[in-house]
């Protein structure tokens, strides 16, 4: 890893543990394993470094914004594999984005760049929502109807993985059944067909492991 990377890396973690204020360049600095001098030679201020450090963060980090198939072939599975990767990476990242939330008044203008990966998954989603809809694996939903059953899905995504540790009686026990159960839900909502098959591939996948799921679906993709 090259020293501007590993700058970047060092400074979107200390901002996940000490927020904008407690990430100090010298902090930064000795995460790094450079001197300040470097750091400001590189990005000119910390308000630049930090802006950079989200960015390079969201570019490298987002391991599920390709996992939805051009073609669906198995909903339930499909969706299912999306939301253990979703949960992966949002419980991953929880202290930056919690982070970021609390200080939104204060920067607003970071938030986008943080959330730049959850709003492309956001958009996959939807795509492969038209596609199911197109294929006619869902009902023939309106557009305003397939916006807010998606938005529903995201949501209890990441209210699962900013919340679960908090009030963890509020959301599907072990954490390891809630993509199958959100899944499940979600495609009752669209009215999607042949309803018992979702039903034994939604209760096939609760049962496999992570890994598992990805592995035997080769058209998901993940990124390193």
């Amino acid at each position: 890893m090259d020293s501007r990377c590993r700058i970047l890396d060092a400074a979107a973690r200390i901002y996940a543990e000490f927020g904008f204020r407690g990430a100090t360049t010298r902090r930064i600095a000795r995460e790094a394993g450079v001197n300040e001098v470097t750091l400001f030679r590189a990005f000119g201020s910390k308000e630049a470094l930090i802006e950079e450090a989200m960015r390079h963060h969201a570019a490298t980090q987002s391991r599920s914004r390709h996992v939805l198939p051009e073609v669906p072939e198995d909903p339930a599975r499909e969706l299912t594999a999306f939301a253990a990767l979703q949960l992966e990476e949002l419980r991953e990242h929880r202290s930056l984005i919690r982070k970021t939330m609390g200080e939104l008044e204060e920067r607003p203008d970071l938030a986008p760049t943080v959330t730049a990966g959850w709003a492309e998954c956001d958009a996959v989603l939807h795509r492969y929502l038209g596609r199911l809809r197109d294929a006619g694996w869902v009902g023939d939903l309106s557009a305003d109807d397939l916006l807010a059953a998606g938005a529903m899905f995201m949501g209890a995504l990441f209210s699962d993985a900013m919340g679960r540790d908090m009030l963890p009686a509020l959301f599907p026990q072990p954490a390891e059944r809630a993509p199958g159960v959100y899944t499940r839900l979600f495609l009752r909502a669209v009215a999607c067909r042949d309803a018992a098959a979702v039903e034994a591939a939604v209760d096939a996948a609760d049962d496999a492991p992570a890994a598992a799921r990805t592995a035997d679906h080769p058209h998901i993709v993940t990124a390193s």
